[in-house]
């Protein structure tokens, strides 16, 4: 009888530590998984800008979508409303291209950090660097924060940053 009482003393914690092993492999899969699936995402939202395709953002962006752009000409839009900007902008910067250059993913959030490229008519590059914050809801994005160099993208279209003094106005 003793035998067996040290027989399960020492199989107990053995079970224990293998059943924990088997759940974080699992956990660690079904993040890798998840993980893959926003990279997708992601993926397919530049193919979405990159091609003028805005019918791709359907399945990326929820309908109920909010975007906030806080000093943007667009500080918030809704579903619609990004899929206009996005044929707007193609139409206006022919050749756009936009690359992530740093991707952060960690539970249903994310943020990347991105530029924007397009050809200009005087024969120069337009070059604009930004960054998002992403929530997702059911692999699809809620809510979007974008902050970008506005002021840098207005000067590279030739406009000037005038104090109010020398406006005429008060």
């Amino acid at each position: 009888m003793r035998k067996i009482g040290q027989i399960f003393s020492f199989l107990i914690p053995v079970i224990a530590l293998v059943a924990l092993v088997v759940f974080m492999t699992g956990a660690g899969i079904r993040r890798r998984a998840k993980l893959k699936e926003m990279k997708a995402k992601y993926d397919l939202m530049h193919e979405a800008w990159n091609t003028g395709n805005a019918d791709l953002l359907d399945e990326v962006h929820a309908r109920d979508i909010v975007r906030h752009g806080p000093g943007s000409p667009w500080v918030e839009e809704d579903f619609e409303g990004v899929k206009q900007r996005l044929l707007n902008t193609h139409k206006e910067f022919p050749g756009l291209q936009i690359t992530t250059d740093e991707i952060i993913i960690e539970g249903d959030r994310s943020a990347d950090r991105y530029t924007m490229r397009a050809p200009l008519k005087n024969g120069k590059e337009l070059v604009v660097q930004g960054a998002c914050v992403h929530h997702w809801v059911d692999g699809k994005i809620v809510e979007v924060w974008e902050y970008a160099d506005w002021l840098g993208l207005y000067q590279q279209l030739g406009y000037k940053l005038v104090p109010p003094e020398e406006q005429g106005g008060k």
